[in-house]
This record gives structure tokens, sequence and C-alpha cells, in this order.
């Protein structure tokens, strides 16, 4: 697999796991769906190339999915 290849489906891999989450609401069901993909993503790419690039992807997008939960949870507090 060539560079192109190989970083284009990483990325891929991260943007397909964000914005499957993107627009959750943040329930216990939907965090539970959260870690377990991004488990699963993680271990496919195991001893493969461009592993640690990906989980670097993936913890940042968790962090990401992390912080806009907060911010949706406060707004819903506000109006309810």
């Amino acid at each position: 697999m060539n560079f192109k290849e190989q970083y284009f489906d990483v990325w891929s891999q991260a943007w397909q796991f964000h914005k499957r989450f993107a627009d959750m609401k943040g329930t216990d069901k939907e965090w539970e769906a959260v870690i377990n993909t991004s488990g699963e993503i993680v271990e496919k790419y195991k001893n493969k190339p461009g592993y640690e690039f990906l989980k670097d992807l993936i913890l940042a997008t968790l962090s990401e999915l992390e912080r806009r939960d907060k911010i949706n949870r406060k707004e819903r507090e506000k109006i309810g």
C-alpha cells in the first residue's frame, strides 16, 4: 500500500466514525456504541501501517464527541 492509499484509508476510517456519531444525543446506549465502534476500528488496524496515527485520530474524535456532548447537555439544561 502506498502513502496515499494508506493515509486515505486511515483518514477515511476516522471520518466515517466521526460522521456516524457527530449528531448523537449522548445517551448511554450511544456512548456504548461509540466506545465499541472505536475499539473495533483500532483493533482492525493493529499491527498494520498507520495504526498509531489511526489511534490518535480516533482519540481526537472521541475528545471532540465528548466536548460536543458537554456543550449539548448544557444547552439542554438551559432549555428544560
